[in-house]
């Protein structure tokens, strides 16, 4: 249900979806698909997402001009959501200050607007995708940057398509604004804090497995005042077990490669700040902060089966701790090397070196291939270590 979304989200998320209603209106189509949302999420209500985008000069302009050649006169170009969820009631119109313009050219207030408008099935994924995001950083607000990290969760949306076609790289992209929101909170440029991992994950699981516990009693409701039985309903240890497996890795990854953006932006303002740091000294705060996070990460694991839920029948042994451990280093490095390689790659753009370039793309490839195989790595080791075990009744 989209009701947490629309609850969560930022007052600039609501402008930029108060935007692409009115990119929906002005193509004269019945739903907003994932490219009305771009072309909203390309103006500068888009915030950290307009900034990423504008690091490959994919602009307001842009996008507009690709999409009036692609779907001007054309129908939708993705499938409706079948709930098809009027959105003229579903957000509030009172943090919508900017007028939505009708086909005929009238103006009217989003709540006013009275033809109701859908959304395709792409873009629902990608808000509650979204929804997710927020809860991967521990935050309280949707904000735009979390909905275009979830449209390209999407790879079949129109919208990355049209990424795609305007030149951008969607790998690229994810990195662009995972500096940029570590940027913006060394810079001051935010008001948001860093929660720590422990409270991010215990926190963030907590609101999914009771957001999930709720539809399946909604749904055991309905069965009773139907008089149809349902054979199988889960139990909520069974719910919770469920969403720790398949959540907990999300939470990892998205910490760890965030925390790590968040370190190289601290240590490239405290340069600004007390000039070259040395190297040993920048070595001995990476290796300490890798030491650090991955003992927040037994501390949450531990914090989650035995005070939190209580639910599992036996807690991780040290060597279960250590292969998790392992690989939450392995990739703290690999994520590191990754941030090094993409800032060569953009001095040697910039200096037009043609042969170093072709190098370093052949190095990025191959640390972005390491990356995917220790993301794999990861999702595996807790899941078997969550799934071998037993939940209590």
């Amino acid at each position: 249900m989209l009701d947490s979304v629309f609850e969560r989200s930022s007052d600039s998320l609501l402008q930029v979806l108060q935007l692409a209603l009115d990119e929906c209106i002005n193509f004269e189509h019945n739903y907003i698909c994932t490219d009305h949302i771009l072309a909203a999420l390309a103006t500068e209500y888009g915030g950290v997402a307009n900034e990423a985008l504008a690091t490959m000069k994919i602009d307001e302009d842009a996008v507009s001009k690709e999409l009036e050649n692609q779907i001007k006169g054309k129908s939708e170009s993705e499938l409706p959501f079948s709930g098809r969820p009027d959105l003229s009631s579903g957000l509030p119109s009172v943090s919508l200050p900017v007028v939505a313009t009708s086909a005929g050219g009238a103006t009217a207030s989003f709540s006013e607007t009275r033809k109701a408008y859908g959304l395709s099935d792409l873009t629902v994924q990608s808000l509650h995708r979204a929804y997710e995001y927020a809860l991967f950083f521990g935050l309280n607000f949707i904000n735009p940057e979390h909905l275009l990290l979830g449209i390209m969760d999407a790879r079949e949306s129109t919208a990355v398509k049209v990424i795609e076609e305007l030149g951008g790289n969607i790998d690229y992209l994810r990195r662009q604004i995972m500096h940029l929101m570590a940027k913006s909170l060394n810079t001051g440029s935010s008001n948001a804090e860093v929660p720590g991992l422990n409270r991010t994950v215990v926190n963030g699981l907590k609101e999914l497995i009771d957001k999930h516990y709720r539809a399946v009693s909604t749904l055991q409701g309905l069965s009773v005042r139907s008089r149809h039985a349902l054979s199988s309903l889960p139990p909520r240890s069974e719910i919770v077990h469920m969403v720790c497996t398949g959540y907990f890795p999300d939470f990892l990854l998205n910490q760890i490669a965030f925390r790590r953006y968040l370190l190289e932006e601290t240590l490239a303002q405290l340069n600004l700040r007390v000039g070259n740091l040395d190297k040993e000294l920048i070595a001995t705060i990476v290796s300490s902060a890798a030491q650090s996070l991955r003992g927040e990460v037994r501390t949450a694991i531990e914090f989650m089966l035995s005070n939190e839920y209580r639910l599992f029948s036996q807690m991780l042994d040290d060597a279960e701790h250590d292969l998790i451990g392992s690989v939450v280093e392995d990739l703290w490095w690999a994520q590191g090397e990754e941030i090094a390689l993409n800032d060569l790659f953009a001095d040697a753009l910039d200096d037009h070196r043609r042969k170093h370039l072709l190098n370093l793309q052949k190095r990025r490839l191959e640390i972005t291939e390491r990356l995917t195989k220790l993301k794999g790595r990861l999702d595996e080791t807790i899941r078997q270590c969550f799934v071998k075990r037993s939940v209590s009744a």
